[in-house]
């Protein structure tokens, strides 16, 4: 982890002001459920797409709160009580723009990014476990692995970063058959639209200001 990176862990550490949980590859399996275990294409992901994984099935299976590795001031606490108190399954920080909305294509992602106002970040949020959203959440991503799984096995992650059609120093392409964005935006912006009535909208964005080395 960068220099940026190690700083921006310890303001979360530092302001929050609730228990947290620094998830860490040697420890991840300690969360995996016997009876709701991570799909059988997780290890073929790449280090990112893991993560993104993980971060459907903590919020499914666990609820909490999930943030990014950013610089943040924000004290936690008032908005887990704001959801508490509230009848929605979710809470998160109004999308920065239509820029911000996942790359679906056609006619959704019109839809999205005209309403891109009715969307919540995925940089930080808060969600109730075992709601109709994150049961709908984690269906669609198995089944989007389910889709992957044969091609994975065959052509699993060679980076942490690694997506379909990336160029590698080498000279190769990429054949890894998941896009950036295809286990996570792609699928979480068309639900919180989906579900837009059960969200609430908090300042809990972390800083977008500082860039990352």
């Amino acid at each position: 982890m960068s220099g940026d990176r190690i700083s921006s862990l310890f303001t979360i550490f530092n302001n929050v002001h609730c228990p947290f949980v620094y998830l860490t590859n040697s420890h991840y399996p300690e969360w995996e459920l016997p009876d709701a275990p991570f799909h059988p294409a997780f290890p073929y992901l790449s280090d990112t797409h893991k993560a993104d994984y993980l971060r459907v099935y903590m919020m499914h299976h666990f609820g909490g709160g999930y943030t990014d590795i950013k610089f943040t001031t924000k004290n936690w606490t008032p908005f887990f009580e704001a959801l508490q108190n509230s009848d929605k399954w979710c809470l998160g920080y109004t999308e920065v723009g239509p820029q911000g909305v996942a790359k679906v294509g056609g006619q959704l992602e019109e839809v999205l990014r005209a309403n891109y106002a009715d969307l919540i970040g995925l940089c930080a949020f808060i969600f109730r476990k075992n709601t109709p959203l994150t049961q709908a959440w984690i269906t669609r991503t198995h089944a989007l692995l389910d889709s992957k799984l044969e091609d994975l096995k065959r052509n699993p992650a060679r980076h942490p970063q690694d997506q379909l059609g990336v160029s590698f120093t080498d000279g190769t392409v990429s054949a890894y058959p998941i896009r950036w964005t295809e286990l996570l935006g792609d699928i979480f912006h068309p639900l919180i639209y989906e579900f837009r009535d059960r969200v609430l909208h908090a300042d809990i964005a972390p800083s977008f200001a500082h860039k990352y080395r």
